[in-house]
């Protein structure tokens, strides 16, 4: 059989999805309307249904130079209150230091400018060329001990730059955009929140934070189990387009309880409870008001510059070409999917269907490392996907499908199973190893199979 490969305009007849023009397509996409979450029809318009007012405008300008100006080899000192306000810009890429020790270096001397500004800002013909400089960064903010408070530890800040993550991001999306727009067109969404992922990883599909969020969406572990399967066979945060249909439906919840947008999508970071209780605390529900007056450990910069952090990448992303010249975008993946009436191991399954691993694995991320090393068997009746040949083949989806099947019918009845695998432990939790190396070998009809996984 001929090996399928990866390429081509992406398939969306096995999800009865409308497949329309993505946002980045051309400057004239924006003009279709979708249905809102209230049932009545917006315009999906970048930048003009999602603003804010004057007083997070600079914040929004602050992020398009990190995501335009400055890549991983640099980073920007600057003020967490007023984040436009920038100090230095560092750069590493000639530097034999580490980056913590350059930054904390950096801090300091910006720490110790602003107490010596702070002590003699009413004698300016003594100030050093960095206090002037710092002077005049503030010389509009009208506050009581403006440069004491600016040389709090919690006030000097160091963001690293994203252009070439947000460059990849921009590459990485042309696989995604397409079926993710349609899945929040089904949903009734606007398409704009399509490019959180530009926010949370830059499409980085196998983005780990250190929390545990996991995948393009990043969805904590609890959160992701509300909307999509998260266990040790299946973890569909890690598949782009299942977790967009959870993405959706998460903030499609976070606005029926928030009532606007910019609190709904601040919400995805922070929590839709925990947004529910800041504006009650508050007595607003105007984000830029929220984020001057809640002052709670938990509501961080993080979450209080995620709004214009999204308003940014949509710019950006709509912008490419003004912001980087000619940019590429991935092909969309091109695929079909199928449902197996066993229970089988991925390794034989690709060996046997004559299938290439890594575009097999590529397309289906949502099954575990567990699944992929052969611990676990790819569960029967999960849809998977196999990679469709490129249109210029000129072979139709039937054909393809018909294929698949009477390559899958030539597989041994033994390596089709009938339940899943399980694994042993011993007393501290640690693996016995593969259950398939502490078995002898059935033979062939035997109606032998493994216990079920629970």
């Amino acid at each position: 059989m001929t090996r399928f490969i990866l390429g081509g305009i992406l398939l969306l007849v096995h999800l009865g999805l409308p497949l329309g023009p993505p946002l980045w397509a051309s400057e004239e996409s924006a003009d279709f309307n979708v249905l809102g979450p209230e049932g009545s029809a917006q315009s999906v318009m970048p930048l003009l249904q999602f603003s804010v007012e004057e007083s997070l405008r600079k914040n929004v300008e602050f992020w398009i130079r990190v995501y335009t100006q400055h890549t991983t080899d640099q980073g920007l000192i600057h003020d967490s209150k007023y984040i436009d306000r920038v100090y230095e810009v560092l750069d590493f890429s000639h530097s034999n230091e580490k980056t913590g020790g350059v930054v904390k270096k950096a801090k300091k001397k910006w720490k110790d400018v602003l107490l010596s500004l702070h002590r003699k800002q009413n004698h300016s013909e003594t100030f050093t060329q960095d206090e002037q400089h710092v002077f005049e960064l503030f010389r509009d903010i009208q506050e009581p001990n403006k440069f004491l408070n600016a040389a709090h530890r919690k006030r000097l800040r160091f963001q690293l730059g994203q252009k070439n993550r947000f460059l990849d991001g921009l590459y990485q999306s042309g696989r995604y955009l397409s079926l993710m727009e349609a899945i929040f067109k089904q949903e009734g969404m606007p398409l704009e929140l399509t490019r959180l992922p530009f926010v949370e990883s830059s499409f980085n599909v196998k983005a780990r934070s250190k929390v545990g969020a996991s995948g393009i969406w990043q969805f904590m572990r609890s959160t992701g189990k509300l909307f999509i399967q998260v266990t040790e066979v299946i973890d569909e945060r890690n598949d782009p387009i299942r977790a967009t249909l959870a993405a959706a439906r998460l903030l499609r919840l976070n606005f029926d309880s928030l009532k606007n947008w910019p609190l709904a999508v601040t919400a995805y970071n922070h929590g839709r409870k925990g947004m529910m209780r800041a504006v009650r605390r508050v007595g607003s529900e105007e984000l830029e008001i929220v984020v001057a007056q809640y002052h709670q450990r938990s509501f961080g910069f993080a979450s209080g510059n995620f709004f214009t952090e999204l308003l940014a990448a949509i710019e950006v992303e709509k912008n490419a070409l003004k912001y980087f010249g000619k940019t590429d975008r991935a092909n969309p993946l091109d695929f079909i999917e199928v449902r197996l009436p066993d229970f089988i191991e991925v390794k034989e399954l690709t060996r046997r269907m004559d299938l290439d691993f890594k575009a097999f694995r590529d397309l289906n991320p949502a099954f575990t490392e567990g699944v992929y090393s052969g611990h676990f068997l790819i569960p029967s009746g999960y849809p998977i996907r196999i990679p469709m040949p490129l249109l210029s083949l000129g072979v139709s989806k039937d054909l393809i499908v018909q294929g698949f099947w009477k390559n899958y019918t030539q597989i041994p009845p033994v390596y089709k199973l009938k339940a899943q695998r399980t694994l042993k432990y011993d007393s501290k939790g640690k693996s016995l190893g593969h259950p398939r190396k502490n078995r002898t070998s059935f033979p062939q009809g035997s109606g032998k199979h493994y216990a079920l996984y629970e």
